[in-house]
């Protein structure tokens, strides 16, 4: 019995170590272009700066992200990146006819651009959002909208990250001459946008 234990943990031992070398983490040694690591491709991107509040957030959170709160390493590749953002009535106060709770809404094109030779790792469009409630008092609700648009800022650099660990893995051949598309045309705040998934990007 005790012969039979000691095989079945034994074999369970062995698959486990199959199983572990089959998964690859941002810090694996070998997942960066040239033998190197993500962490250390991620550690040499520099972000241009970026218009706006919502803009100051995103990239102070994509500064964090990308290097881990340590300063950048290298300025091989230049990230640029440009925001629009709507707000968009969601709950209106059927007494005052104002808006209660208002959807920020936010679009960001970015161009990776690896600066020795001048390619263009990735380009595109990604999307965000985010709620806050309206109130009586002014400053409450710039205070509430200031949050909302951090919370949006965090979600993008969330999302730009993962679109720059996979342009920057190891098969992700460099694109040509694609930069970055156009924002779209500005929406009025007062006029209901169209319904976009958060999730939906192009690039």
């Amino acid at each position: 019995m005790i012969r039979r234990a000691v095989f079945r943990l034994a074999i369970l031992g062995v698959a486990a170590g199959a199983l572990a070398g089959c998964l690859r983490p941002v810090h694996a040694p070998q997942l960066g272009i040239g033998g190197g690591s993500i962490a250390q491709e991620l550690a040499q991107v520099s972000v241009a700066p970026i218009e706006g509040h919502l803009g100051y957030s995103l990239k102070s959170e994509l500064d964090y992200l990308l290097t881990n709160g340590e300063p950048a390493k290298g300025t091989r590749y230049l990230l640029t990146v440009k925001t629009q953002q709507t707000g968009a009535t969601s709950i209106i106060d059927a007494a005052t006819a104002r808006p209660q709770s208002v959807t920020l809404q936010a679009e960001a094109t970015y161009e990776l651009k690896d600066t020795t030779n001048g390619s263009i790792r990735a380009s595109g469009k990604t999307f965000g959002s985010a709620n806050y409630d309206r109130s009586s008092q002014r400053f409450a609700t710039i205070r509430a909208q200031r949050d909302a648009e951090e919370r949006l800022g965090k979600a993008l650099a969330e999302r730009l990250r993962l679109i720059i660990i996979g342009a920057l893995s190891n098969g992700a051949a460099p694109r040509a001459t694609s930069s970055a598309p156009a924002l779209s045309q500005p929406i009025d705040p007062w006029e209901e946008p169209p319904a976009r998934d958060p999730g939906d990007e192009t690039g």
